[in-house]
């Protein structure tokens, strides 16, 4: 098997281009075509004409479409073994992020789902559907032997979260974390170490930046009254397939993401923001 694919979105197509050149009589012009009469192909890939035959200039041309959608003329020919181009395209086609490692799908443990809610149900489907081995456990404490730990809760955040920065993290546990609020669910970047970012970090981040930390902290606490929950069967999978593309990632080693998501269940779009940890002093204050 080639050790090399072509990147997610990139495609190689052909194209065959070219005209078909008109005979042309003694004075230069082309020949008219008497009335009546129609002109037929020869089936050779030549044109009749008079009994004349004019060969077609069509030629076959490689194309690459890149993932933004640039298309990109190629001049050799693109096989199926990808590592068999020269050493110069080769080079070229990597630099742009055109070619990718194939890399197998890997799991390096089990993947615990805590919470029993929509968002958590299709988390737990999707997630064996690409591999993984999936537990459905109550709370963090019976995930220590996973290797990564999801909890979807429909609401907002438990007060439990905080004590799971502490207990996941310590372990080297990956720890992701998603709530809602009105119509609007919350994905937390995933916590691999103590060094991540953690639950505590995000809340103090989020007060830090909001007009109103007063009110928001309140929100967060206090009992509400609530209309119907905007998360249907296609907004729960929405979302789901975004935890899991973290969790795809964050299983390949690629680099950790330091962004928080928010995700409109109403439109089903999303906005994010990098957000930054907070140091030992600064989130112990909050």
């Amino acid at each position: 098997m080639a050790r090399r694919t072509l990147a997610p979105g990139v495609e190689i197509f052909s194209v065959t281009t070219g005209t078909v050149r008109q005979a042309a009589d003694t004075t230069g012009r082309p020949e008219a075509e008497p009335r009546g009469r129609r002109r037929t192909g020869t089936g050779n890939g030549h044109a009749e004409r008079r009994g004349r035959a004019v060969p077609d200039e069509s030629a076959k041309v490689t194309v690459l479409r890149t993932a933004t959608g640039e298309f990109l003329p190629v001049q050799p020919e693109i096989g199926e073994d990808l590592d068999q181009l020269d050493p110069g395209t080769l080079r070229a086609f990597e630099d742009r992020g055109l070619l990718v490692e194939r890399e197998p799908r890997y799991w390096p443990g089990p993947v615990a789902v805590v919470g029993g809610g929509a968002i958590a149900l299709a988390l737990s489907e999707l997630l064996v559907r690409i591999g993984a081995e999936v537990h459905r456990v109550p709370t963090p404490d019976a995930a220590l032997g996973c290797a990564a730990v999801t909890w979807c809760h429909d609401d907002h955040p438990p007060a439990e979260w905080a004590k799971a920065d502490v207990l996941l993290t310590e372990r080297s546990i990956a720890w992701q974390r998603c709530s809602v609020e009105g119509a609007t669910a919350v994905i937390e970047p995933i916590s691999s170490g103590p060094e991540d970012l953690t639950h505590t970090d995000v809340r103090a981040r989020r007060l830090a930046a909001s007009a109103s930390p007063g009110h928001l902290q309140a929100y967060w606490s206090s009992e509400r009254r609530r209309g119907p929950s905007p998360i249907g069967p296609a907004e729960a999978w929405f979302v789901a397939a975004l935890l899991a593309a973290d969790l795809e990632a964050w299983a390949a080693r690629r680099t950790a993401s330091r962004r928080l998501r928010m995700v409109d269940l109403i439109s089903l779009t999303v906005t994010e923001q990098p957000i930054l940890p907070l140091s030992a002093v600064s989130s112990g204050d909050v």
